[in-house]
């Protein structure tokens, strides 16, 4: 039951109030490549996101929702669903430094009772929890693009750093 939720509280999730709308900025995350440390896992981990961000009345304060899937470290597609906040760090002449934490759940659909055994991960149906830190740079030239090195941290000193990039449409 709870993986055919997913694809609906990421529908309802981008259904975000209309003055919210009015400012938001929906993105396509293109998930690059991934490197673990920890465990001998699969280091090219593809995926696409659609999210949405909408500033706030604090500068350089952002929310934001993202919905999609990845093909996980264990050889499996894993729908994901993440929501969080980034704030911008410093601003240079050409970019903007971010950084940002969001919290989450990916589907392992076979895998989740190992990741709990092995890792002490824990296990909701074969829903795992994500907290994802993240630093990014939007060139201020070219505001619709954002370069992110995500760190995915886990138990047992498993973890991984993810490279994305967003493009606003």
């Amino acid at each position: 039951m709870l993986n055919r939720m997913l694809p609906l509280v990421t529908v309802l999730a981008f259904a975000a109030p209309a003055h919210a709308q009015d400012s938001a900025n929906r993105y396509l995350a293109f998930v690059l490549a991934s490197t673990h440390f920890g465990a001998d896992l699969n280091g090219v981990n593809p995926g696409l996101l659609l999210g949405n961000r909408w500033p706030t009345d604090r500068d350089g304060l952002e929310f934001h929702v993202e919905g999609g899937v990845f093909y996980n470290s264990y050889d499996e597609v894993s729908p994901i669903f993440l929501a969080g906040a980034s704030h911008r760090l410093a601003r240079f002449d050409s970019f903007d430094l971010r950084a940002g934490l969001s919290f989450g759940t990916a589907y392992y659909a076979t895998l989740a009772p190992t990741l709990e055994r092995d890792y002490n991960i824990p296990n909701l149906d074969g829903f795992i929890p994500l907290v994802v830190a993240s630093l990014s740079l939007r060139p201020t030239r070219n505001p619709g693009m954002e370069y992110r090195l995500t760190a995915l941290p886990g138990d047992a000193g498993i973890g991984a750093l993810n490279l994305s990039i967003a493009v606003d449409f």
